[in-house]
């Protein structure tokens, strides 16, 4: 076999390999965090016959999220395994040496075959990925990215040979609809497919035209299906941070979130389980972070035109992370998030094609350096990608059980309110209330625009038997969410329990006139004529 034979199965069974081994560690984890309510205690996972409702329920057990493809692939593997995580862990490592096979057939449609290669490479080891493949949940990044990259691919293919036929057309369109039924970041597939159509082709483009058209009806029928199901197009309940921003104000905030994304994607050293205020905050930002996500966005342009001129899949690739970003930018609708690392999963298949593409530029100006520089070149590039990998793997141990999770997360992120908040939840839960009370009193001091910090902070007072001071916590919550009924219940609850009958009445005459109407049989129960007992 030819060295040309061997490098077309060698080279992909490689970079398979290397990200199979850097996520190997997370075999041994355990169900964390959103594996929780998603998988353990969501009754559609655990038998078959559920398949019908699956595909007319939304993600969360309560939510406005749709992506029924994944639920069914967390089915089949429940079925498979039962409760045993390390099946679930196990296909999260096959999707993602899949996903860097596919990025390596990408990358050889656009780059020479080293370039190819290190693209891989480096998408295989990316510290950014580990919380998308360590955490059960992340599955649904993983097929929206291996949907899309075969997409992509095989348009670059077919595109080359002339040939986009009516069952290629639709056999793309089928790939779109099952992005989009894994999570909603499928509906950049057009949007991505658009990029490598103006990036890789020359006018006229006449001939693409039934496919785009196509692209356009899979979209809209993800959206009729979504409606149908859900009631509406809405997306998950607004993060507190991002609640009554108008379409100004967040992008000018998301400015401080550009750096961010850029130094997750080419520099990420620290990472961390959970973002957000007071931390990286969208409104109270100072003026030198907004200045930077401004000044990487004007250089990011500059070279978008510098690789549009000299090296087309520099443009592509930075093309490719904005499209995919645009889902989780906030720009087009507000999301339940300002940043997670596991929404980087699919624009960083785009950063490792400009970083390859640079890095071949510059390695043929290098062809003539003396043969000690271009070693030292190649030393540096290998050291990269194992110091990766390493990280990689030191990085998925992190959610190896619940306890480690927490524990990690607020020392990652000890200005990022909502790492403290979810905390104190998970030590409610296992009664561990002086670890509880810290993490929620924490919360509680970093940002208090959130309900609920206060509901968090007021559950926890309550159940260590001192409504005196949760009282006034969780008044400050109804004022921030009036309509918000776990909240109200608490007030009455404290305000009962600190003897205080007629300011228990008075709230719940309050929640009623507020128009909560579930409230109606409380007051009645208060009422001067009525027992007076807890709701």
């Amino acid at each position: 076999m030819s060295w040309k034979g061997r490098r077309e199965w060698l080279t992909p069974f490689a970079v398979a390999a290397l990200a199979a081994i850097v996520a190997l560690p997370s075999l041994c984890n355990r169900f964390v965090y959103d594996d929780v309510p998603v998988i353990v205690q969501n009754k559609l996972v655990h038998s078959l016959s559920a398949t019908p409702a699956i595909w007319s329920s939304s993600y969360w057990p309560v939510g406005m999220l749709y992506r029924p493809l994944t639920i069914q692939l967390f089915n089949l593997e429940w079925v498979l395994g039962g409760e045993r995580s390390r099946v679930f862990h196990g296909v999260s490592i096959l999707l993602a040496a899949l996903t860097a096979i596919l990025v390596w057939r990408l990358a050889s449609r656009l780059l020479p075959p080293l370039g190819a290669a290190v693209a891989a490479a480096l998408f295989a080891v990316h510290p950014v990925h580990v919380e998308a493949i360590a955490n059960v949940v992340g599955q649904s990044e993983l097929l929206v990215a291996v949907f899309a990259l075969l997409a992509i691919e095989r348009y670059l293919v077919w595109r080359d040979e002339g040939a986009l036929g009516p069952r290629r057309r639709l056999l793309l369109a089928g790939l779109t609809l099952l992005a989009i039924f894994s999570k909603e970041t499928g509906y950049v597939v057009p949007l991505l497919l658009g990029v490598a159509e103006l990036c890789r082709f020359r006018p006229p483009r006449r001939a693409v035209v039934p496919m785009f058209v196509l692209q356009l009806g899979a979209v809209t029928a993800a959206l009729l299906i979504r409606l149908s199901v859900l009631g509406n197009l809405a997306g998950e309940v607004p993060a507190a941070s991002l609640t009554g921003l108008g379409l100004p104000a967040r992008t000018l905030g998301m400015l401080t979130i550009v750096p961010e994304w850029t130094r997750l994607l080419v520099w990420p050293v620290h990472l961390q389980g959970e973002y957000g205020p007071p931390a990286l905050s969208l409104t109270d930002a100072a003026l030198g972070p907004r200045l930077l996500g401004a000044t990487i966005l004007i250089g990011a342009f500059a070279l978008l035109v510098w690789g549009w001129r000299r090296e087309k899949t520099v443009a592509l690739g930075l093309l490719w992370a904005a499209a995919a970003l645009l889902p989780v930018s906030n720009l087009l609708a507000v999301t339940g998030l300002i940043l997670a690392e596991r929404t980087l999963f699919l624009p960083s298949v785009g950063a490792v094609l400009v970083v390859a593409a640079v890095a071949g530029v510059a390695a043929s100006r290098l062809a003539e350096a003396p043969r000690g520089v271009r070693a030292a070149a190649a030393a540096a590039g290998i050291a990269l990608v194992v110091a990766a990998a390493v990280r990689s793997a030191e990085r998925a141990t992190v959610w190896k059980t619940q306890s480690v999770f927490f524990a990690r997360l607020v020392e990652d992120a000890p200005r990022a309110y909502l790492a403290h908040n979810v905390a104190s939840r998970f030590y409610l839960g296992e009664k561990r209330y002086s670890e509880a009370e810290r993490e929620a009193r924490r919360a509680f001091e970093l940002y208090r625009k959130d309900a609920q910090v206060h509901y968090q902070f007021g559950q926890v007072l309550r159940t260590m038997g001192r409504c005196g001071e949760a009282i006034p916590v969780l008044t400050e919550g109804v004022r921030l969410a009036p309509l918000e009924s776990k909240l109200r219940s608490r007030l009455i609850e404290c305000t009962l329990a600190a003897g205080d009958t007629a300011g228990a009445r008075a709230a719940a005459a309050e929640a009623v006139k507020a128009g909560l109407t579930e409230f109606i049989p409380t007051l009645r129960r208060l009422s001067p004529a009525g027992p007076s007992r807890s709701p």
